[in-house]
């Protein structure tokens, strides 16, 4: 090939990213005042069902958002934070909201703390685990063999009723551990393969077990989430060096080209593989034009959750089919249903529901009325979790009270999709159809986690109840259609900061 020749392939080539660059170019760009931040986080707030704002208080300074007030559950003061860094502007969150539970007294809350240890079915029995309170302050000591049942214990203890804080110490029993470079590698491998940070100039380096985070993100939410990923590998420790970058922030993201079914395949048996919170072997993945089944066993229905989720947190991925079978160890009916009741009445959030809980050869059945869909789903999850359950029949039925018009709705959407940092890119492309109370979203956006973040701030805004996920990702030639034709609804929980679940009435076929 002669110079002459090689020259002209080099100026073609700068002229096709010039025009691609223009294609995704950012929207027009906006000043974004501290008034206006103060403004979108407590909209957020307001819409979030899992959050009681009348206690909180927002104030801005050059974009670092300070809560402060009171809460009532700890989960809360974290959902209040995981909101507020979603909100385009934000480079800070300091939390300073008091959790002000309802008064239990110690010994009562060291009992509903130990028993939802004792029967939950991710820690495994012979685990001890000591647990002390002091004035709501849960302290967690012993050792386990898995990190998913050191962060399982810390789960179970943040949702009871009357925890104002806790503190793991748990050890991990010595076993097995991964050398610093495949540790490294691993880490690169979840934050690549991941929709919302795939394409990020991120840097990982391991020393001693401790995983440390370099380079630069577009937000705090990646900041956050980039750390949440790696520590799935179940690593001592990450360190989270990443920095903000203003300048990459306004730089659309990075466009994925289409996958193959066999580099799909591939990725979604990584991301299971690398996951500590499951037990993967007897998992099989197959791909097909962007669906995903899977199919083999797990040990309970929190695994068959979990590992639906990582599918899903895959890019290319468009719907996943869960076909895992849950095999458990037999347990008799009426232990299972006393864990269960025990576990949804002391927990914060279903504090005075009227649920009726029955089992039947290991499998749950909830009925009765909830006040909102977050109430609903985590009856869900709670009971999934209890040691014996094979499967949940969620029939529990949401109170509505009378909300916004349908338009009024699809407005509120708009607005939100536009101060979300995630989608503010292609906010203008997305068109949004409400009835009665149900949202769809149509249109074509650029990358995959645009697609996932547009059904979820759907989802947020109060008075919706369901979401039908129509949106295409550009580049992908998917048969959208026919998945809407074949897929059946299916509930799908929404994200929870640090536990790796999702809650709300997603429609499956249009994950």
């Amino acid at each position: 090939m002669n110079k002459k020749a090689t020259f002209f392939q080099l100026l073609l080539s700068f002229i096709l990213v010039m025009l691609m660059g223009s294609v995704a170019a950012s929207p027009a760009e906006e000043s974004i005042t501290d008034r206006d931040i103060i403004h979108w986080v407590k909209n957020a707030l307001r819409n979030d069902v899992r959050v009681d704002v009348s206690g909180i208080d927002v104030t801005v300074k050059d974009g670092i958002v300070t809560l402060s007030g009171e809460v009532s559950s700890l989960a809360e003061k974290e959902y209040a934070t995981a909101d507020t860094r979603k909100i385009r502007g934000v480079k800070g969150v300091i939390n300073e909201l008091v959790v002000n539970p309802a008064a239990y007294n110690d010994d009562d809350v060291c009992h509903m703390v130990r028993r939802r240890i004792l029967n939950s079915a991710i820690i495994q029995p012979n685990n001890r685990i000591e647990v002390n309170c002091d004035r709501g302050k849960v302290t967690l000591s012993g050792e386990v063999t898995s990190w998913a049942e050191r962060d399982e214990a810390t789960l179970l203890a943040s949702e009871v009723d009357g925890v104002t804080e806790v503190e793991n110490r748990i050890l991990l029993k010595s076993a097995a551990l991964r050398s610093d470079e495949q540790l490294q590698k691993d880490a690169a491998t979840l934050l690549e393969l991941d929709p919302y940070l795939n394409g990020l100039p991120l840097k990982v380096t391991v020393e001693n077990g401790e995983v440390v985070l370099s380079g630069s993100v577009r937000s705090l939410y990646e900041r956050n989430r980039a750390a949440q990923r790696v520590a799935l590998l179940g690593v001592k420790r990450v360190v989270n060096n990443l920095e903000i970058d203003p300048a990459l922030a306004k730089e659309a993201p990075k466009v994925v080209t289409s996958v193959s079914d066999e580099e799909l395949k591939l990725a979604v048996r990584t991301v299971l593989d690398l996951d500590s919170r499951i037990d993967a072997r007897k998992i099989s993945v197959t791909a097909d034009s962007g669906h995903v089944v899977l199919s083999g066993m797990v040990i309970n229905p929190y695994e068959k959750r979990i590992a639906g989720q990582d599918a899903k947190d895959v890019v290319g991925v468009g719907w996943v089919t869960n076909n895992l079978v849950v095999r458990v160890p037999k347990r008799d009916d009426r232990f299972i249903r006393e864990d269960v009741v025990f576990n949804l009445h002391s927990d914060h959030a279903l504090v005075g529901t009227a649920i009726v809980t029955r089992v039947s050869r290991g499998v749950v059945t909830l009925t009765g009325q909830v006040h909102n869909w977050y109430q609903k789903t985590r009856a869900e999850r709670i009971a999934e979790r209890v040691r014996g359950v094979k499967k949940v029949n969620n029939q529990l039925r949401v109170y509505r009270a009378a909300a916004k018009s349908d338009q009024e709705l699809a407005r509120e959407i708009r607005k939100r999709l536009k101060w979300n940092w995630i989608t503010w890119w292609v906010h203008d492309k997305i068109k949004v159809d409400v009835e009665n109370g149900v949202a769809t979203l149509t249109g074509d956006v650029d990358t995959w986690s645009e697609r996932a973040e547009a059904a979820k701030v759907a989802l947020e805004t109060e008075g919706i109840w369901e979401v039908e996920n129509r949106l295409t990702v550009s580049g992908f030639t998917y048969r959208w259609d026919e998945w809407y034709k074949n897929v059946p609804d299916a509930y799908d929980p929404y994200y929870d900061p640090g536990q790796g679940t999702y809650h709300g009435l997603y429609n499956e076929r249009w994950w």
